[in-house]
């Protein structure tokens, strides 16, 4: 149910009760994979706390997976080795995997010789 009287025998709108509603209904599961033998899994994007939305549009892809898997989780990982492009790839393969559009993800500074000046 969604709605239940309030004091004044009005409806009240339950958003969490029709979320979880919508969710099922759309039967969102969680984006599953592994990284050096471990298992993990990223709740599904409907279920993604704000926070975790607002540090990946900031470009903080670090925060965003450790605030979606557990911050142990992802000590994990970077004690296991990783990398920025691997995020890049984990986060793009959620992407194409839920249907959603995420912002342009950081990528590596390419390697160039510095301009010098002659004098």
């Amino acid at each position: 149910m969604t709605a239940s009287p309030d004091a004044n025998g009005l409806a009240t709108f339950d958003l969490g009760a029709a979320a979880d509603a919508a969710a099922a209904e759309a039967n969102a599961r969680p984006f599953a994979f592994t990284y050096h033998g471990q298992s993990y899994e990223v709740p599904p994007s409907t279920a993604w706390p704000i926070s975790s939305l607002r540090a990946l549009v900031a470009g903080d892809l670090e925060g965003a997976l450790s605030d979606l898997i557990g911050a142990e989780a992802f000590d994990g990982m970077c004690a296991d080795g990783l990398k920025l492009g691997e995020l890049n790839v984990l986060f793009g393969e959620i992407a194409k995997q839920s249907g959603m559009s995420l912002p342009n993800l950081p990528r590596p500074k390419p390697r160039g010789s510095t301009r010098t000046s002659r004098r």
